[in-house]
């Protein structure tokens, strides 16, 4: 504005003009305000070290045409599908097995698959991860596009545990593809929501958001309810992010009440222990812990081993927010073993930073002796206490802004 141009203008105009330039100032200097605030707040939740998160990753599960197939196919899967129906895994391993001794390559597809869910479910990833390979090349050899965008779906599902989040989202957005070919929508939502998952453990929240908000838009319009409650908590566990905890806490519900109609008993677990974690976050350690123990015994009912480590992770730590140590110790000791011996990224470092501060609060023999009357054996107790002292070493680098997150990465190929 010049100067010739101001003495022209009205007092009143000029002072209008000056009111409304520095509201805009002022609103503009509140939205970056607010937009630091969210991105702080992703931040700290993003490496908060007193919680153990997992994402609610969806297995595909592709049956194919098996149920029209020959008896001596048909009735052993069909008997598979109900033990997995009664959580009965190793009863469904050994029916799937029993088909697959009868099946074409064609057929072997959806039964690799099959079995690969119940490996997982049982926490034995590498079992899974083989099946699911198996079922990849099979399904690329036959021109299966549904069976190979289920497979290496759920391929990604395992390279998510591994922390590989790189080759997860490469696996997802393939699956994510070849879904979209073959026109299957459920398959669609699923490899949706997944990549939302990596987004989101990326710090790439919008397109977190957007790829969870796809996947429910189309679960509901397919009338798919486990994709529907799936997606919900998905979306809850974005709105956590952004530190909108009242709405995270809603949808969470509203997931859980979805899981509930249906008898999706997995997902109630997952749900549940995600309730929890909003309760931590609220500072309501007395809620916290109630959801965390709802979703452990859930967990340990339906034999889901990930979810047991979980959640047995986190009632350990809210123990020890609790000032309860000799109760926290016990209850770490055995999320951690759980956790190192299914080989996942998340959960080891949280439990080690949990037993490192009952170590300093009770002292080493009383932890010691905690951790021989829980039953653990000496050579486990040993490496256990040698974990808690390599953490112990990295805090002066994480005092000085030096971020060393504890990662257990197992040598995968090859496995048997």
């Amino acid at each position: 504005m010049n100067g010739t141009y101001a003495q022209g203008l009205d007092p009143a105009a000029l002072f209008v003009i000056l009111v409304v330039a520095g509201v805009g100032v002022a609103m503009g200097i509140l939205v970056l305000r607010r937009r630091a605030k969210v991105l702080r707040w992703m931040k700290r939740v993003r490496v908060r070290p007193d919680v153990v998160r997992r994402d609610l990753d969806r297995m595909a599960e592709y049956t194919g045409g098996l149920r029209e197939s020959e008896a001596a196919v048909s009735q052993p899967f069909e008997l598979g599908r109900a033990a997995m129906t009664a959580c009965d895994w190793y009863q469904a391993i050994d029916c799937f097995h029993q088909a697959q001794a009868k099946a074409n390559r064609a057929q072997l597809v959806p039964l690799l698959n099959q079995t690969g869910v119940c490996y997982y479910i049982q926490g034995r990833l590498s079992h899974a991860l083989r099946e699911f390979r198996e079922s990849d090349r099979l399904a690329e050899y036959q021109g299966d596009r549904q069976g190979r965008a289920s497979a290496l779906n759920n391929i990604g599902v395992i390279s998510h545990e591994y922390g590989e989040l790189d080759g997860a989202l490469e696996q997802f957005r393939k699956a994510l593809t070849m879904a979209r070919e073959s026109g299957d929508q459920r398959l669609v939502a699923i490899c949706l929501g997944n990549t939302g998952n990596i987004q989101r453990e990326k710090c790439e929240f919008g397109n977190a958001l957007k790829s969870h908000r796809d996947a429910l838009a189309m679960a509901l319009r397919i009338r798919d309810e486990p994709g529907v409650a799936s997606a919900l908590g998905n979306v809850a566990s974005d709105r956590r992010d952004r530190g909108e905890l009242d709405k995270a806490l809603k949808l969470f519900a509203k997931a859980v009440e979805s899981a509930r109609k249906t008898g999706d008993s997995f997902r109630q677990a997952v749900l549940l222990g995600s309730i929890g974690g909003v309760h931590h976050d609220m500072g309501d350690l007395d809620c916290a812990l109630e959801s965390h123990e709802e979703a452990l015994a859930g967990a340990r009912r339906i034999g889901y081993r990930l979810g047991v480590a979980t959640e047995l992770g986190n009632v350990g730590l809210i123990l020890v927010d609790k000032d309860l140590h000799p109760q926290a110790v016990p209850t770490l000791a055995e999320s951690l073993s759980i956790s190192l011996a299914i080989g996942v990224a998340r959960g080891p470092g949280q439990a080690l930073r949990g037993l490192s501060k009952c170590d300093d609060r009770l002292g080493r023999d009383r932890v010691l002796e905690l951790l021989k009357e829980s039953g653990l054996a000496e050579a486990g107790v040993a490496d256990l206490l040698d974990r808690v002292d390599q953490t112990r070493l990295k805090r002066p680098w994480q005092r000085s802004g030096r971020r060393i997150p504890f990662v257990f990465r197992p040598q995968v190929a090859g496995t048997s």
